[in-house]
C-alpha cells in the first residue's frame, strides 16, 4: 500500500512537469492527493508513524505543486519558443537587409532605372559573398529598383508575432500589430 501511494504521487508529480498536458494534473492531483491521505491514516493507525506522516506531508504538498508546476513548465517553454522565433525573424531581416544592399550596390554600378527588375540570383555578385539561405522555408523578393525587398513566410508557418504567410519587408524594424476593426 505504501508503494502504490508513492508511485500515485510520483506520477502524478511528473504529469504535473510535462509542459501543456501537465494541466490535466489539475484534475488528477485531487483525487491522489485524497486517496494517499486516506491511504497514510491507514497506514498511521497500523503503526507505519514514518511513512503515515511522510505521505500526509507529500499528499498535502502535491497539491500546490500540481497546480504550479504546469503553468510554469508551459511559460517557459512558450520563452524558449518566443525567444527562438525572434531569431529567426532577425536573421530574416538581415537576409533582406543583406538584399537591400546588394540591390543598392547593383543600382549604383550599373545605373539602372527605376522599375528595372532583378532576382536574388542575380544580385548573387553583389552580395559580397553572402549566400541567402530561407530560415523557415520564406521566399525572398527583391522587387524592381524603387521599392523594398520581401520575404514572405510559407502558409503554413507563424513567426513571432506574424501570421503564416506574412510578408516582411526590408525596411521595416519591428512587426506591426495585426489590424483588426478594433485597432482602426
Amino acid at each position: 500500500m505504501i508503494a502504490s501511494c508513492w508511485i500515485l504521487l510520483g506520477f502524478t508529480l511528473i504529469i504535473s512537469l510535462v509542459p501543456i498536458v501537465g494541466c490535466g494534473s489539475w484534475i488528477l492531483v485531487w483525487p491522489v492527493a485524497l486517496a494517499t491521505l486516506i491511504m497514510a491514516i491507514v497506514i498511521l493507525t497500523r503503526g507505519g508513524q514514518v511513512q503515515g506522516t511522510l505521505l500526509i506531508i507529500a499528499s498535502v504538498l502535491i497539491v500546490p505543486w500540481a497546480l504550479l508546476a504546469p503553468v510554469i513548465t508551459t511559460a517557459a517553454l512558450g520563452e524558449s519558443v518566443s525567444k527562438e522565433e525572434r531569431k529567426q525573424e532577425a536573421r530574416i531581416m538581415e537576409n533582406l537587409r543583406d538584399i537591400s544592399a546588394a540591390k543598392a550596390r547593383w543600382v549604383a554600378q550599373t545605373k539602372v532605372t527605376a522599375g528595372a527588375r532583378t532576382t536574388v540570383a542575380g544580385l548573387d555578385a553583389y552580395l559580397d559573398g553572402k549566400e541567402i539561405k530561407p530560415v523557415v522555408g520564406e521566399t525572398y523578393d527583391p522587387r524592381p529598383v524603387g521599392q523594398e525587398p520581401t520575404a514572405t513566410l510559407p502558409a503554413t508557418k507563424s513567426l513571432a508575432r506574424r501570421e503564416k504567410g506574412a510578408v516582411l519587408t526590408a525596411g521595416e524594424e519591428t512587426p506591426s500589430p495585426p489590424t483588426t476593426p478594433e485597432t482602426l
